[in-house]
Order: C-alpha cells, then sequence, then structure tokens
C-alpha cells in the first residue's frame, strides 16, 4: 500500500494538515463558524472505474456495472449476472478500489457494492522529530441498488448508500483520531427511444444525503449532492444499421443541487464499438485535480470476461508526479 510520510517536527504542526484533508474534524472550540457551504467527501465525485475514466465520467445515459456509481438506472441494461472489480491509482499515495455483486432476476438487477477510498498514511512525531505513530486516513462506501424497466423504453434506478470516513491511529497521534458516518440516496431514470434506439438519455440525482458529522452537529460538512444530465448518440448507427462498428458521442452536465450553477460542469466522451468486443476510448472533464482533464482507454470482452483499462491526466499541479491508471476486471455468470 502507498504511504504518504509526514515527519514534522511536532503535533501542534500535523494537526492543521488533517483539517484539511477531513474537514470539520479537527476544529477547536471557539474558533470561527465554518463555512455552512463546505462539501465534503468529494471524491465520490471522481469516476470509477475504467470506462467511466476514460470517457471522462460520461455516464450518465450510458447502461453497464459502472452505472452504480452515476446512474443507477443504467443498471437495468445487465443481460446477465455480474462480479466486477475497479481498482485506481489516484496518486502515488492514494488509490481507490471497488468491487460489485449484480444478480439479474426477473428483468431487473439487484446489485452490492463496496468502495475503499484509501486516502494515505501519515506519520506523527515528537519535538525531537522521533516517530511516535502513524495516521491512516480511510474512507468506505456501502452500496445497495435496484434496477428495472419501467417501460418499453425506459427504466429506473435507485441507490441507498452507507459512507464512513475515517481517521485511524496506530501508536501516539495525540487524540485526533476521529470517524463519521452518514447516509444517502441516488435516483436515476435512462431512456432509449424505440423509434431512435442510436439516441440513450439519462438523468440522475446522487448522493442526496445527510449532512457528514466528525465532531459535532454544528461541524457537519454537507454531502455533495449533484444533478446528472446525459446524453448518448451512435453516430454511425444512422448510416448503416446492421454495422460492425458503433461511434458514441457522449456528453454529461453535472450541477450542484445545493446551489444551481455554482458547479456547472460539462464533461465529453468518445468510444468506439468493434463488434461488442473491442472498445476504444477518449474523454475530457474540464476543472482541476482528480477526475478533470483527458482520458483513454481500451477495453476487451471475450466470452464471460471483461477487462479494461484507462489512463487519466490530471489537470492540477498536485498530481504531477503521477497519472491515474485505472483497470476494471468482470465476471458474467
Amino acid at each position: 500500500m502507498p504511504t504518504a510520510e509526514a515527519r514534522l517536527p511536532g503535533r501542534r504542526f500535523w494537526i492543521p494538515l488533517l483539517a484539511l484533508l477531513a474537514p470539520g474534524a479537527t476544529l477547536a472550540q471557539g474558533e470561527p463558524e465554518p463555512d455552512r457551504s463546505q462539501e465534503c467527501c468529494l471524491l465520490l465525485l471522481v469516476p470509477v472505474g475504467a470506462r467511466a475514466s476514460a470517457i471522462g465520467g460520461t455516464l450518465t445515459a450510458r447502461s453497464g456495472p459502472d452505472a452504480v456509481f452515476r446512474n443507477p438506472a443504467g443498471l437495468a441494461g445487465l443481460r446477465s449476472s455480474m462480479f466486477v472489480i475497479h481498482h485506481s491509482d489516484m496518486s502515488l499515495a492514494a488509490q481507490i478500489d471497488a468491487f460489485s455483486f449484480f444478480l439479474t432476476p426477473f428483468s431487473s438487477t439487484v446489485g452490492l457494492s463496496y468502495q475503499l477510498f484509501d486516502k494515505g498514511d501519515i506519520k506523527t512525531t515528537d519535538v525531537s522529530g522521533q516517530e511516535i505513530g502513524e495516521l491512516s486516513l480511510r474512507d468506505h462506501l456501502g452500496v445497495a441498488s435496484f434496477a428495472t424497466a419501467l417501460g418499453r423504453d425506459l427504466s429506473g434506478g435507485v441507490s441507498y448508500k452507507v459512507f464512513q470516513q475515517r481517521i485511524d491511529c496506530r501508536g501516539d497521534c495525540g487524540g485526533v483520531e476521529s470517524h463519521g458516518t452518514t447516509q444517502a440516496v441516488d435516483v436515476g431514470l435512462r431512456y432509449t427511444p424505440a423509434w431512435l434506439p442510436e439516441l440513450e438519455l439519462g438523468v440522475a440525482v446522487v448522493n442526496l444525503g445527510f449532512p457528514l458529522q466528525m465532531v459535532n452537529a454544528a461541524q457537519a460538512d454537507a454531502f455533495p449532492a449533484r444533478f446528472h444530465l446525459g446524453l448518448g448518440y451512435d453516430v454511425l448507427g444512422v448510416v448503416r444499421e446492421d454495422s460492425v462498428l458503433a461511434l458514441r458521442v457522449l456528453l454529461d452536465l453535472r450541477d450542484s443541487l445545493r446551489e444551481p450553477g455554482r458547479d456547472l460542469v460539462p464533461s465529453y466522451g468518445l468510444e468506439l464499438d468493434v463488434q461488442r468486443i473491442i472498445f476504444l476510448r477518449a474523454g475530457y472533464a474540464p476543472g482541476e485535480g482528480l477526475g478533470t482533464g483527458a482520458a483513454v482507454g481500451v477495453e476487451l470482452r471475450y466470452d464471460r470476461f471483461d477487462v479494461a483499462l484507462a489512463r487519466s491526466f490530471v489537470n492540477s499541479s498536485l498530481e504531477a508526479d503521477t497519472e491515474p491508471f485505472q483497470v476494471s476486471f468482470g465476471l458474467h455468470f
């Protein structure tokens, strides 16, 4: 596991660092009231899986197992039960791992997913510079999902989430260990008109939940609720219906639910599909930090197996040492 060491001269210096990593976790009594617009858990906005990363997160209108993290209605498109694993090296000191298990009874999909955000470790030292402990920063997400067809062209889905943010200590950390748990739901719709099957439309509300409380209610941070609108179109489908190729142009719009217009972000994706076996992908999401910038990827599907790879090129000097790499593996049964 990658480790980020912070060898600092004393406890009074690394405690403010933790306040940046876990907003609201270490504010002392008597300090100014925190900004109520501050949001926690922004890693939840980062695309999960190699396909999602490669197309810039433009998944709202698409079906597939990774739709559980963007628009649960996309799970209704699964044709078989699946087990899926995702791994992302986000930086030298942080990684994301996730797995999902889906069953498809009665033309519906039920699923359980788990996601681990490993944000690295921090060494703690005393005033003489000797190591006295280690802090580990981890976020955990559990998701239960259900999706089904609502008609010939329309499908819907809902996910229930339990999220926990933890700062744990091994050794002496000055008593800054903490953890907070909250709950949220995702709901979404996906529409593919029978009269124009090349077109896919999707809409979702995600992370609609309670604030995350690490210390007390006054210092709780809002959960990052977002509205997603997505569109996908196969530009080759209207040229020749029996073509072995499909070229999908994808567009997603994301905005904050709490402050509409504050976080309006478009993202763009492109996917070339060769006989549903080989997929070449590219995408772009504007902004800075994880989940932004350009990305490319490839996927191979054979028999019951799916393997996908993606490389992101992040718009952030904070990630200059490495570019995020994602890999996903799926098994149909």
